[in-house]
């Protein structure tokens, strides 16, 4: 990895309430990755309908539109920069409001769900089907304190969910449905291959068993499967139904090379790529759109102080899943090819850099929560537990079953 030669001083938390009080444009940091297996290597994006890739013409430099494709998409980013923070939570390394709902004593799979697990954060159906304190979860005084919140006034939410408000929610479940808040995402970030080709995707199987393709075999009743025809599922006219033992993960797969998909596109064959680019942005007018009051009085200090605990938790959960890592999925590995910075950016359009991690962006949330709690800002240092409602358990049961029923 080469690393940047000039000294970038480390982020402080007077810069970032400086920029958040003021009139800075974003946070931004721009990393460009490179495959592990080195140059020519491929790598292998997330697969939508039909199993292709998210390819796409962009516009990187003036005169120069190159093919990308999707490797982690916003909301992919999203679920990793939260379940970054959820660990670092569970470390000791971070304290802030946290719900989670508890399965475990029925279904051991499951296990905790938190708000930074569930899709829709606070506003996800698995907490609006929860109980809290012998209470329906929306009619609980933390269930009010979501439901009530809104930009002019997102003190509740401030006070037992943040994240939701660094990482968007939409209240569409609860009872206004469509009409309930919404708070829009203020850091985006996604991971795009530029310059990127399409591979193909080959299969083959060496079954040290020698069964050839050439053997009979016949299908039960039960999906399994018989060399005797008389206890052989049965056709519409009596006859015992034939099958392969490839059917059952038996014989030899000779080498074979899936050529294409939908518009003659290759797929799931994996991407060569010049290199990758992870875009992050954390937005400071989307965070001085939301305002603090506190017991009904609105003062610019609780405005700043809430803000800042936001933008000093985005940019923790950014370090904090950097640190962890670009091993996206299954052969997609990436390295970043320098430590990337943060660049502040005025609106002016005045840059400067900064260095920021996990360590100091752990300081700087402290410090930030510390400064909101001498100003009166309510914070709920404790993890607020949920029990699932007994007819949510039994959907779950329900599902089961009938998905088991369906298989078999």
């Amino acid at each position: 990895m080469m690393e940047m030669t000039n000294e970038i001083e480390m982020l402080s938390f007077e810069t970032l309430s400086d920029a958040v009080a003021g009139n800075a444009a974003a946070f931004r940091q721009v990393t460009r990755l490179l495959p592990a297996g080195g140059a020519g290597s491929k790598v292998y994006p997330p697969t939508h309908s039909g199993g292709i890739y998210a390819w796409e013409k962009r516009r990187i430099a003036k005169d120069t539109v190159v093919n990308t494709v999707l490797l982690d998409s916003v909301q992919s980013q999203a679920n990793r920069m939260e379940q970054a923070l959820l660990d670092a939570h569970r470390a000791g390394k971070l304290k802030f409001p946290l719900l989670q709902v508890d399965f475990s004593e029925h279904f051991a799979n499951i296990g905790i769900v938190t708000t930074l697990d569930a899709p829709h954060r606070i506003a996800d159906a698995i907490f609006r089907d929860s109980m809290l304190y012998g209470k329906k979860f929306r009619e609980s005084d933390v269930g009010m304190a979501f439901v009530d919140s809104n930009i002019r006034n997102a003190t509740g939410l401030f006070q037992y969910c943040p994240h939701a408000l660094v990482f968007g929610v939409w209240d569409s479940t609860g009872s206004k449905g469509g009409l309930g808040n919404k708070f829009q995402r203020a850091i985006v970030s996604e991971i795009v291959g530029i310059q990127a080709e399409n591979g193909v995707h080959t299969s083959s199987r060496i079954d040290p068993l020698g069964i050839t393709r050439a053997a009979e075999i016949y299908e039960t009743e039960n999906g399994d499967w018989t060399l005797d025809p008389e206890r052989a599922r049965k056709n519409d006219r009596g006859e015992p139904v034939r099958s392969r033992p490839s059917e059952f993960v038996h014989g030899n797969i000779p080498p074979t090379i899936e050529v294409v998909g939908r518009d003659r596109d290759p797929i799931r064959g994996g991407v060569t790529m010049d290199y990758a680019v992870q875009t992050t942005v954390l937005s400071l007018p989307a965070l001085r759109r939301l305002r603090f009051p506190v017991d009904g009085n609105e003062k610019e200090e609780y405005n700043d102080a809430a803000r800042t605990v936001l933008a000093a938790l985005a940019l923790a959960a950014v370090v904090h899943m950097r640190e962890q890592g670009y091993d996206l999925r299954s052969r997609c590995l990436l390295i970043p090819e320098y430590s990337a910075q943060f660049e502040l950016i005025e609106n002016n359009g005045k840059m400067e850099k900064f260095d920021l991690d996990a360590c100091n962006a752990d300081r700087i949330f402290e410090k930030a929560v510390a400064e909101a709690k001498e100003r009166g800002l309510p914070w709920q240092d404790h993890v607020i537990n949920l029990e699932p409602e007994e007819r949510l358990e039994q959907l779950i049961s329900q599902s089961r079953t009938t998905s088991a029923l369906e298989e078999e």
